[in-house]
């Protein structure tokens, strides 16, 4: 199993051109989405919405405000990955995601004793580091399965959320996440050495 996961981490790259003959099965989709799913976050609040987006006209007025890139309508399937915004103890979301996991009193208190005296800013930064986790789980699932994928911040988030018409009050896109198979081959993979970026202290 160690193997395939390093074969897996070696595969994955930032796949820039999809291969549109090729589509993904609905069973390797499920798989990938379970993946962020099941991924861990702060507290268990599990602060991300996955909008799968298939509407090609959509696509395409989203590559026009994403620089263009080719990724955005060459995929099989593009995913949209938001953070929620309303994360204070007294929202009726975090009061669900306590009632449902049966959270003890005490991790009650210590939730909101940390996130509630947060100015809106810091949450929301906060609540959008969370969709990072289980974005990077979905592209090693993805990698693992021979799939390609591309983690992709060059768009304008205004415009999109537009498009996609959300409810900006309750969610805020963070990142385009599209899946897929490569068309060229994968490139060179640069990364420092271990004995670079690790300190044993």
């Amino acid at each position: 199993m160690r193997n395939d996961f390093e074969k897996a981490m070696h595969f994955r790259h930032a796949c820039k051109l999809f291969d549109t003959t090729k589509a993904m099965s609905s069973e390797d989709l499920t798989f990938i989405l379970e993946a962020g799913r099941l991924s861990p976050s702060s507290f268990g609040m599990e602060q991300w919405q996955f909008f799968v987006i298939r509407d090609q006209a959509m696509r395409e007025e989203i590559q026009a405000v994403a620089w263009n890139q080719p990724q955005i309508t060459t995929s099989s399937e593009l995913i949209a990955i938001a953070y929620k915004k309303n994360v204070r103890s007294t929202d009726s979301y975090i009061q669900n995601e306590f009632d449902k996991f049966h959270y003890p009193e005490g991790l009650r208190g210590m939730y909101s004793q940390w996130v509630d005296p947060r100015d809106q800013e810091t949450l929301e930064c906060w609540s959008s580091r969370q969709v990072y986790i289980a974005a990077a789980n979905m592209m090693s699932a993805a990698a693992s399965i021979g799939i390609d994928s591309c983690p992709m911040e060059g768009f304008d988030r205004n415009a999109v959320e537009k498009i996609m018409g959300i409810d900006t009050d309750t969610y805020g896109i963070v990142l385009l996440l599209p899946f897929g198979y490569r068309v060229n081959e994968q490139p060179s993979l640069h990364r420092s050495e271990l004995s670079d970026i690790v300190t044993y202290i």
